[in-house]
């Protein structure tokens, strides 16, 4: 039975469904197992800056990584504001 990770990337979804991509599939692309990428988009592991790159590079040349991983990026910036 296949594992059902739910993506914590909201754009990334979106855009997997535009064009009917799977976490299977993208993994094939950047040479990655299934089951480890599930747990990255998950967040359950971490997902690499590199790796968020080639995701980004291989399946969606036409977006920025920004766009795909926004929530990302925007746990970035929150954290590099002044306290």
């Amino acid at each position: 039975m296949p594992a059902t990770n739910k993506i914590a990337f909201e754009n990334l979804r979106a855009e997997m469904g535009r064009k009917q991509l799977t976490i299977g599939s993208i993994a094939n692309s950047i040479g990655m197992k299934r089951e480890t990428l599930g747990r990255k988009l998950s967040r359950e592991s971490p997902l690499k800056l590199n790796e968020a790159f080639l995701i980004v590079q291989k399946c969606f040349p036409e977006k920025e990584v920004e766009y795909i991983f926004e929530e990302a990026c925007s746990e970035v910036k929150d954290n590099q504001r002044p306290t």
